[in-house]
């Protein structure tokens, strides 16, 4: 299913660690050549695939707010596929749920430092995917095969899940088993980052993740 959020965490996070560690590469450099220099930096850090494990008692930050989540999904007729933790992401933990009529996959994340948010994807026989996710727009562009609709974290998740349906294309879908999700995860985020190390980080983007950063980093400062 579709991974976008979860690899927009990662190079947003490499990217962050990068300005806070080497502010003098934007002071010797034209601004440019440097945001490119750490857009590179930051897709390096990203691991290009990723394998998920099942853990057998997760330790959430929040657990009520998993459950909080997890439970209008159960009544809407999802299945609870458990938790899973996430190699080389140390801290992370998704909660999959899979709705075996509708074909479609919840993703509940809790990130150490992103905190907690859910998507809902429906793959289609084509390569592409639609989802919603109620992770802000992070301003790093996505592929033409991955459509994107956001939405509140005040939503009730079995809205979410009615609003995912409405807007996602009716044709086409792919009939994913139940027992081909978690592959289906990894696949997609393997495709994903294929694609964005192809592509590479533009400095514009990079440029409105550091402008993010400044901006935390001032509100952090005002609160202290």
């Amino acid at each position: 299913m579709n991974l976008s959020s979860l690899i927009l965490i990662g190079v947003l996070a490499a990217i962050w660690v990068l300005i806070k560690i080497a502010p003098k590469l934007f002071v010797r450099q034209v601004a440019r050549v440097a945001l490119n220099k750490v857009g590179e930096k930051a897709l390096a850090n990203v691991p290009e695939q990723i394998i998920l494990s099942r853990v057998a008692s997760p330790q959430w930050k929040d657990k009520n707010a998993v459950q909080v989540q997890a439970n209008p999904l159960v009544v809407a007729g999802f299945n609870d596929l458990g938790v899973y933790s996430i190699d080389k992401m140390p801290g992370v933990l998704v909660r999959i749920l899979f709705q075996p009529q509708a074909y479609v996959a919840s993703h509940i994340f809790e990130h150490p430092k992103a905190g907690s948010w859910i998507e809902f994807a429906t793959r289609y026989t084509d390569g592409g995917s639609d989802f919603l996710t109620t992770l802000p727009d992070q301003g790093i562009q996505s592929p033409s095969f991955v459509r994107t609709s956001r939405a509140s974290k005040s939503t009730p998740t079995d809205a979410l899940y009615q609003q995912h349906l409405a807007q996602r294309k009716n044709s086409g879908i792919r009939p994913v088993s139940q027992n081909d999700v978690i592959h289906e995860f990894e696949d997609a985020y393997m495709r994903y980052m294929v694609w964005k190390n192809n592509k590479g980080l533009t400095p514009a983007e990079v440029a409105k993740v550091t402008l993010q950063w400044a901006k935390a980093k001032g509100a952090t400062a005002g609160r202290n």
